[in-house]
This record gives C-alpha cells, structure tokens and sequence, in this order.
C-alpha cells in the first residue's frame, strides 16, 4: 500500500537547504575565509562556482575564451581570457574545495534511508575511480604517468557518499580501507572489490561488529582443521572439480591465510559459474589485458567465485552471498555517470589549480544531481513502491538542472519548481529495467516494489 507524501513540502524543505547552502551570502562567506575575494570584482565568487560547477558542462575541455563567453553569456560579465586565467589559483581551489565539502557534510546529515533497514544497519560499498592527466602536476603520480583516484565510500540504503577522497594514482587501495575503519559500526555490511582485500581490514571489520562479503585473492591460502584439531591446507582445485555450474557449497570456520595468532576465521562460500558467468569474466579479463593491467582474477580459477563472509548462516543462506555481493556494482553505475554523464575524466592540457577547480566543480555538480536524484527515488518508492534506475535518475537530474540554470537566472523560477518537473520526469522515464534472470538491488534485498503504476496513481 502506497503512502501519501506531499511532494511539495519534502521539496520546500530540500530546497531552501540547498538555496541556504549555495546562497551568494554563504558562497562569498567562503570566499572572504579563504582570501579568494578580497575585495569587490566583477568576477563575484558565485559565478565563478556555477562556472566550474552547474554551467560548467565539459568545462575540462573547454578554452578559457569559451568559458568567458559562458560568463558573459549567462551573466553579462566581461573578462578576458587571461583575467580569467589568473583567478584559478590556490585561493579558487580552496574556495571550491569547501563549498564542496559543505554541501558533502549536509548530504550525510540529511539523508533519509529510502526503505526500512533490513538485515543490516548500513551497506557501505567501497571502490575508488582514476584517470590519468594530460600534464605533468606535482602531486599527481599515476601508473602510466600522471594520474588522479578518488575513493568513494557510498551507502546504499540512504545514497549518500560517506567518505570521499582525492589521491593520486598509486595510492593504495588496503591503506584507505584501514583509514575509515573507525566509521564503522555493529550491524554495518562492507563490500569492496578484490583490490581492497586484506585479512587485516576484514578482521577490523569483524571486531567492530560489522559483517563483510569478499572475495579473496588467488594465491591466499585456506585451512580448516581435521579430526586431530590440526590445521590442514584446502585444495580448492580438488572441492571444484565435482561442481555442477551454478552449484553453491560452504565451509565453515575457515582460516584465511597462514596467519595463525589473532587468525582471520570465515565462513567460506564457493560458487561454481555458469558458461555465460565464465564467457563474461573471460572478456573482462581480456580487456583488462589490453589496458596492461594486472588481473586479480587468477585464470585458473576463472569458472569459480570464492567468497569469505562472517555472516551467520541463519542470516544469510549461501545461495544468496553471490547476488549480496553484486550489490558492489552500484557504484560502479555511479562511477559510470561520472565518466559518461559528467565527464569528470576529459581533460585537456591546463594548469593544475584550473584542473582542481575542474575537479572540485565537477564533483559539487555530480553532488547535487546525485543528491536530487536519491531524494526523488527514495519519495517514489514511498508513494508508489516503485523502484528507480540510478543512471536514468541522476541523467534526468542532471539534464534539467542544467537546462534550468538559464530560466533560474534570467526569470527567476524557483528552485522547487525546477525540483518538481525532475520529480515527474524520473516517475515517467526512470523506472528500472527488470532484465530476465537478472535481480535488481530490491529483489536482492527482498524489498517489495511494483513491476508498473497506473498513469493516474
């Protein structure tokens, strides 16, 4: 049964926090606190952050002559293209950095969670997302040069970004894991792809009351104790052999690695895969061939998942660790709208303080889009039980608050108007796609939804 959600309240509320947060008086507040206006100018701090940010479509690839007629364009502001070159200096990164991170902060506070909590308190999904740059900044090392990652922790129930970092690309993936494992709670589930994987971090999650999903590295060896209370190594070639595709076993109380004091003990979950399964992870690996990098997945392991979990059995059957897992992709289809939608990885040669800028814009745009979009998903299911598609909502959002600038500015059309045609827009056109024999996050979690809603619901 649906229930009653006035739309237009929820969206005065959102609103006048947003309009709070992105306010001239609040955008020059932060601009006076990090000497990035030190006096009046024509370039007032606010069209500089709709320029890097909201306006600034493509703004990695654009010339400084396009973005001044950007800002005459929208704001009648005259400037010339070094006048505008010299404004991106360390005092605009900061300034963006913080409006950024106000707007980061307000997010994590706000949220709501757009379903009741079931099985577990949080699930916090972990992965990181990289480029490389076509110049040479310090700070900035990369595989193949020059590189920028940044670590993203999102939580599913409430889509919210938990933590949020900048590195460069050789930073380590295990040594951000173990920087945030204080945030975590008793009842929290950790999912993080293999490059995460560390016996260590698992067991900081386990004392912490958390629960964990892994996958586990190839040459990570496991033991199980015989009838003496010894130790004996598992052969894990030899308990797939008899496997059928598709078929599931588990072994319990399971010593990851060879570390015996203080061990890491898991319930070990083996999933046998399907000819189509092993096809998509053979071309998955052949491409990451192609790109030079190392696979984590072993070739010889290719037609097996193997998963480690401290999740009671009676919570979770095995049967439903593998489609638990796949949760982690959810990220990946945000990581695919920073790169196809926000096009946070174009970039062409520029000094590094405009490439910050770049970033930090693009990142509060893809916030507040990101941000728009939950909550318009989370009012759907509410009122319809209807399950929203992340990529088409954030593309919807983030079409109409562009298109939107220009009417906001010349004809000062408010922003809950704006908030409301998304609203409508993302009921008509973002519902998920339900693809045979493929479970989507609510059937995952045995959330109930409808398959469709009448027009006049």
């Amino acid at each position: 049964m649906s229930t009653k959600v006035n739309v237009e309240n929820e969206f005065e509320l959102f609103a006048r926090e947003m309009e709070r947060k992105l306010s001239s008086e609040q955008i020059r507040q932060l601009a006076k606190e990090v000497d990035f206006m030190q006096r009046s100018t024509k370039l007032k701090p606010e069209y500089f952050c709709q320029l890097c940010s909201i306006l600034g479509e493509s703004f990695g690839n654009k010339s400084l002559t396009q973005l001044c007629a950007q800002l005459c364009s929208y704001f009648n502001l005259e400037i010339s293209a070094e006048g505008l070159n010299q404004r991106f200096n360390e005092e605009s990164v900061e300034f963006m950095r913080r409006i950024f991170q106000s707007l980061w902060l307000n997010q994590v506070s706000g949220s709501l969670p757009f379903v009741e909590r079931h099985l577990f308190k949080r699930i916090r999904i972990l992965d990181s997302s990289s480029f490389d740059l076509p110049s040479d900044y310090t700070g900035y090392d990369g595989p193949n040069g020059t590189g920028v990652k940044i670590q993203l922790e999102y939580e599913l129930y409430e889509g919210v970004f938990r933590h949020l970092q900048i590195q460069n690309g050789k930073e380590s993936d295990i040594s951000y894991a173990k920087s945030i494992q204080d945030d975590i709670q008793p009842g929290d589930l950790c999912l993080r792809d293999l490059g995460y994987f560390s016996q260590d971090n698992l067991l900081a999650i386990d004392k912490k009351g958390g629960y964990y999903v892994s996958r586990i590295r190839n040459q990570t060896n496991l033991y199980q104790k015989n009838d003496d209370g010894q130790w004996q190594k598992i052969n894990v070639t030899k308990m797939m052999e008899p496997l059928q595709p598709g078929e599931v076993i588990e072994l319990t109380q399971v010593r990851v690695g060879a570390k015996t004091k203080d061990p890491l003990l898991a319930r070990i979950v083996v999933t046998k895969l399907t000819e189509e399964q092993k096809e998509k992870r053979q071309e998955h690996l052949n491409q990451k061939k192609k790109r030079r990098k190392k696979s984590l997945s072993a070739q010889k392991n290719i037609s097996v998942n193997i998963f480690a979990t401290n999740i009671p059995q009676e919570q979770v059957k095995k049967e439903e660790i593998y489609p638990l897992y796949s949760l982690r992709w959810q990220i990946e289809i945000l990581f695919k709208t920073w790169k196809s939608l926000f096009e946070i990885q174009k970039v062409k040669k520029m000094k590094k303080e405009r490439f910050e800028c770049h970033l930090y814009g693009t990142l509060i745009q893809l916030l507040i889009c990101s941000t728009v979009a939950f909550q318009c998903r989370r009012m759907l299911y509410q009122q319809y039980h209807m399950e929203v598609s992340e990529y088409k909502s954030i593309d919807i959002a983030k079409e109409s608050l562009t298109v939107s600038q220009q009417g906001m500015i010349d004809k000062g059309r408010s922003l809950v108007e704006v908030l409301k045609r998304i609203y409508k827009s993302i009921r008509m056109n973002g519902r998920k796609c339900h693809k045979k024999q493929k479970k989507t996050v609510f059937d995952i979690l045995h959330i109930a939804y409808k398959q469709s809603i009448s027009p006049t619901a």
